[in-house]
């Protein structure tokens, strides 16, 4: 993989790409079955043709948009694009006017008088940035120090009163620095009903601890990082050096001035014989009922300096106004942006973002044409969301959900699309969280008419759910869907998995994810397309709303986003 931009995502990403693609039956052919078009819907179904796809993925993914960076002279190409196809299929802007909602970012330069001392044992240890530890703040501060801070190790960073679990559980965490575990206790543990077992929970995430982190006055969050049991450190220190970008104004969710990840070679070696035979006993127990955080004998300095720089991007919105229920909607995400220009490989340093997510895009564009083609409207509106900086970190649906153009309470759903794979028809779509919410449904019925059934995520501790553009949305509790089709396991798993395996292993986040018309089948993207404009069409047109099944730590959410607006309706 390319230096440059391999180190922006973790290798585990490209995996769960993989894993989504697993699991699924797969079929021949070039096109999806079209129905005789009897009825309006079949004959906007009809309309969504393979040689219409790729002619949005040959504009959006060719070297004029270069490779589509957020705040680049691409972004003004691919906005202007987006909104023009979205005016043509009637499709209304809803921003002040205009189709383009800004997004205010901040670009991150890491700067070399960045430092951090580690006092354990033997006294104070400078440590080296980003090489012994990766250091990061969410606010757009060009500088954030601490000084002297103690050390707690905190087990998971987890407080899960469903599970009868805290680990922070009488300890004072204010002003100190939280080391935590990455993901879970679930898939250690014998008894995998608790958290949700295999799968990475909501728990299980880093943005979830550091809020707790915060929450409890913690100064700063460090996941303990493992080469063992993960992506190499080396993965994330070049990843450090590289410019970032995040929102100027971060999220609205709690947050600790540090966040970063620290080798537990480096944590331990500031220990002496005893600390590390504790550190190791308190690794061991953090998987257990009962465990608590406890403090280590360390102090922790940290001055962290960079460049930052402001940045002006753009979601792309359109809103068609339902017929009886114009209020409540349906929202479609797909992500505009790619990682722009990087290393060059073979004299091509443009990194095209062909797959990743053109295709998504181009679906999104496909389904404003099949819903303006509509003679009667859904009776919901139907809200078409470009978002950009996915890359970066879910920046662009993350603003828009804390700043969206329609009331979020009135959003009966989300169907968010995401690179997309162009080697032919399948007949099954594997579903991230499969049997999370009602959602389910609708996809469900949708597959069948284009000859696919539903299957769940194969590899689940991956966490694809917290990767993409829905889950934004998810976490304040709109009911949110995440689904791609791919081949299946079994006789001729191999054979059927050499493409997706190529490109994840090639081409995935490099200068390869190129349109070949040569090589390019479409069929699976129609496939994809009509399951996702069949299945938004019976949600505008249903009297109910979805919910999240029971159990998801969603469903909470929902109905408190319910509630609130309910109460502020009645003020």
């Amino acid at each position: 993989m390319n230096d440059t931009r391999s180190a922006r995502i973790p290798p585990a990403f490209g995996l769960t790409m993989l894993a989504l693609c697993a699991g699924c039956p797969r079929g021949g052919g070039s096109a999806a079955p079209e129905a005789s078009p009897a009825t309006a819907v079949d004959a906007a179904v009809a309309g969504i043709r393979g040689e219409d796809l790729a002619a949005h993925v040959r504009v959006l993914a060719s070297d004029a948009f270069e490779g589509r960076f957020p705040g680049s002279a691409g972004e003004a190409k691919t906005v202007a694009y987006l909104s023009a196809h979205l005016a043509a299929h009637g499709f209304e802007p809803v921003v002040d006017g205009s189709y383009l909602q800004p997004v205010p970012l901040v670009s991150v330069t890491l700067r070399p008088d960045t430092g951090a001392t580690l006092t354990g044992a033997s006294g104070p240890r400078a440590l080296r940035v980003p090489d012994e530890l990766v250091i990061g703040s969410p606010t757009p501060r060009a500088r954030v120090e601490l000084s002297d801070a103690e050390v707690v190790f905190a087990g998971h960073g987890i407080v899960a009163p469903e599970y009868g679990w805290d680990d922070y559980a009488g300890v004072d965490v204010r002003g100190k620095v939280v080391v935590v575990l990455p993901g879970d206790p679930g898939p250690q543990r014998a008894d995998r009903e608790i958290f949700e077992g295999r799968a990475l929970s909501l728990h299980g995430t880093t943005a979830h601890k550091a809020e707790l982190a915060a929450a409890r006055g913690a100064a700063a969050l460090l996941v303990l990082h493992d080469d063992a049991v993960g992506v190499p450190w080396d993965v994330f220190a070049q990843g450090a050096r590289l410019p970032h970008q995040q929102l100027e104004e971060g999220s609205g969710a709690a947050k600790v001035a540090l966040q970063g990840m620290i080798p537990r070679s480096v944590l331990a070696g500031a220990l002496d014989d005893e600390g590390r035979r504790r550190l190791e006993a308190l690794q061991r127990g953090a998987i257990e009922d009962g465990f608590t955080a406890r403090p280590l004998p360390l102090r922790l300095s940290i001055s962290l300096a960079r460049e930052v720089a402001p940045v002006v991007s753009h979601n792309v919105v359109g809103v068609l106004p339902g017929a009886r229920r114009p209020h409540e909607h349906v929202i479609y995400t797909a992500h505009w942006d790619h990682v722009g220009r990087g290393d060059e490989r073979d004299g091509d340093g443009i990194y095209n973002g062909a797959v990743d997510n053109a295709t998504g895009t181009a679906a999104l564009l496909e389904l404003a044409e099949a819903f303006g083609s509509l003679p009667q409207r859904p009776d919901r509106s139907i809200v078409l969301v470009a978002t950009t900086a996915e890359e970066q970190g879910l920046l662009g649906s993350t603003w828009y959900a804390e700043h969206p153009v329609l009331p979020l309470v009135d959003a009966v759903g989300v169907i968010n699309m995401d690179a997309l794979f162009p080697f032919g028809e399948t007949r099954g779509m594997t579903v991230v969280a499969l049997g999370s919410s009602e959602l389910d449904d609708y996809l469900a019925d949708a597959a069948r008419t284009v000859g696919r059934t539903l299957q769940p995520d194969p590899s689940p501790e991956l966490g694809a759910f917290f990767r993409s553009d829905h889950y934004p949305f998810a976490y304040r509790g709109v009911p949110a869907i995440f689904a791609v089709g791919g081949p299946a396991p079994g006789p001729g798993e191999a054979a059927e998995l050499e493409p997706y395996v190529e490109f994840v292993t090639t081409r995935y986040h490099q200068v390869g994810d190129e349109y070949d018309e040569a090589t390019w089948d479409m069929g699976g993207i129609v496939q994809d397309t009509v399951v996702y404009f069949r299945a938004g069409h019976a949600l505008a047109m249903d009297e109910r709303r979805p919910q999240w099944s029971p159990g998801s730590p969603f469903r909470a959410r929902h109905q408190a986003l319910r509630t609130a607006a309910t109460t502020t309706a009645a003020r």
